[in-house]
């Protein structure tokens, strides 16, 4: 299957967003570092503040990107079916990959013992990443060297062996470590994105050459959220325990991201499998001098935009995001028009989010809000914008080779640093250098360590995926 590069690099900056920001100093930041609703020192949640800082974009822009990437796997599949029952063929296989995923959010998490001190923690930490290598490790179609012809050979002996390391694993750790087996203990994120994975693809599958009633179920969803909204059901349905471990209102609220990037993913996949193929940047009829003015009129309007909703939403606010935004469609519309579907999409996206915080009072993350929805989704259009000129422009870089892997390998890279990495600090020694990187009293020093220890770490993911070793649900 042809890969898209700027949805690759999209999804590994977002990987690094997700990671970096949970490891940055804690408490010790301006709250633009942080969540707007868990501020500094204490990081305690109050759901009275309303705004959006870069920390509460990440999330959205991954779900963008995996809404992306539905068209891209859910055609393949079904042109991998044919000549058998296609409904049955897809549902099947998508039943499994939510199952795999949704497997992943606990698997993770109870596999990671490195929080315990002592070096046999660590290392069983290390073992539990090795194990999921082999429940989660793609076999490639056409296996080259004695490793993947042997690997390919056997693949039911390693998927058992996987399956058995990880329950010793986690049956030891509860034994000797004292690790708590729950149903309570998965990663939240990775629940959430395997049940947003589950309803999108049906919803792609079943409206895949019907575009309407994807978007009349875009809006059931609105009005949806709307109503369970103004009664407060979410919160009150989450707070119940023996609910909230398997269902959260927000796997639908996140669907408002989701659909409209499906839409994208279809546009761009078949542009991608045209007979011309898609450089969109590299093709666009005027000069590079206009193509780095465009560029730098997305990223100014983003940043513009990052002030805004961080700031107080006012109708001056509103009026200038909306007019810098329609802006840039006549521009694309006139100089780039590959893109003028996509930015279209997104002006109405932004005026629409832009006009609902006003009806909202509010736009934030917790609680979740429409005006969110619309908004992240805009502005998740004209980051891949962004990163299909990055792509253009050095294909080759140590940037886009960086990120373009790790977003190729999204399972491995998201938990490689807390899995992998920190625990073999702590067993070679080289967590005393980590330490000693944040000095007391520089936070932005801390900063700066984070962002290099989560390079490192998706470096490692960039070098295994550039050698075709993949981890998928």
């Amino acid at each position: 299957m042809k890969r898209y590069l700027s949805l690759d690099i999209l999804r590994g900056l977002t990987i690094f967003g997700m990671v970096f920001s949970a490891i940055i100093p804690y408490g010790v930041l301006p709250a633009w570092m942080y969540h707007i609703q868990t501020p500094p020192p204490n990081h305690a949640f109050d759901p009275t503040l309303s705004g959006v800082s870069w920390v509460d974009l990440v999330f959205p822009i991954f779900i963008f990107c995996m809404g992306m990437a539905i068209p891209f796997a859910g055609r393949a599949r079904i042109e991998a079916a044919k000549g058998a029952n296609v409904t049955k063929a897809y549902l099947g296989s998508t039943l499994v990959r939510f199952l795999m995923l949704w497997l992943f959010s606990y698997l993770y998490v109870l596999l990671n013992f490195s929080t315990a001190g002592g070096w046999i923690a660590q290392l069983a930490t290390v073992a539990g990443f090795a194990a999921l290598f082999l429940v989660y490790y793609v076999f490639p179609k056409n296996p080259q060297g004695r490793f993947q012809i042997w690997a390919n050979t056997n693949k039911r002996i390693i998927r058992i062996a996987g399956v058995i390391s990880v329950t010793l694993l986690i049956a030891a750790g509860n034994l000797f470590l004292g690790e708590e087996v729950s149903i309570y203990r998965s990663g939240i994120i990775i629940f959430l994105l395997a049940f947003l994975y589950l309803f999108g693809s049906l919803i792609w599958y079943f409206t895949r050459d019907n575009l309407r009633a994807r978007i009349v179920i875009f809006f059931l969803i609105v009005l949806f959220a709307a109503v369970t909204m103004s009664y407060d059901l979410q919160p009150k349905m989450y707070a119940i325990k023996e609910i909230r471990w398997f269902f959260n209102m927000e796997y639908i609220y996140f669907l408002l991201i989701l659909l409209p990037a499906t839409w994208v993913g279809d546009l761009v996949r078949a542009r991608v499998f045209s007979a011309e193929g898609y450089s969109p940047v590299k093709d666009a009829p005027v000069s590079k001098a206009v193509k780095v003015f465009v560029l730098i009129y997305i990223f100014a309007i983003l940043l513009w935009l990052m002030f805004a909703l961080y700031g107080k939403w006012t109708l001056y606010t509103f009026l200038f995001s909306s007019g810098s935004f329609a802006l840039l469609w006549f521009v694309m519309r006139n100089l780039m028009p590959v893109y003028k579907k996509e930015t279209l999409l997104a002006l109405v996206l932004m005026i629409l989010g832009g006009a609902t915080i006003f009806a909202e009072g509010s736009i934030s993350k917790s609680p979740f809000t429409i005006s969110y929805s619309f908004i992240t989704a805009a502005i998740s259009i004209y980051l891949l914008i962004i990163t299909d000129f990055i792509s253009a422009f050095n294909p080759r870089s140590m940037f886009v080779r960086i990120f373009a892997g790790a977003g190729s390998n999204p399972l491995m890279s998201y938990i490689a640093f807390g899995s992998l990495v920190m625990p073999l600090f702590k067993l070679t020694g080289l967590i005393l250098v980590y330490q000693a990187a944040y000095p007391a009293g520089w936070p932005w020093i801390g900063v700066a360590r984070a962002a290099v220890a989560v390079l490192l770490t998706m470096s490692i993911v960039a070098y295994l995926s550039e050698r075709k070793i993949f981890w998928r649900a």
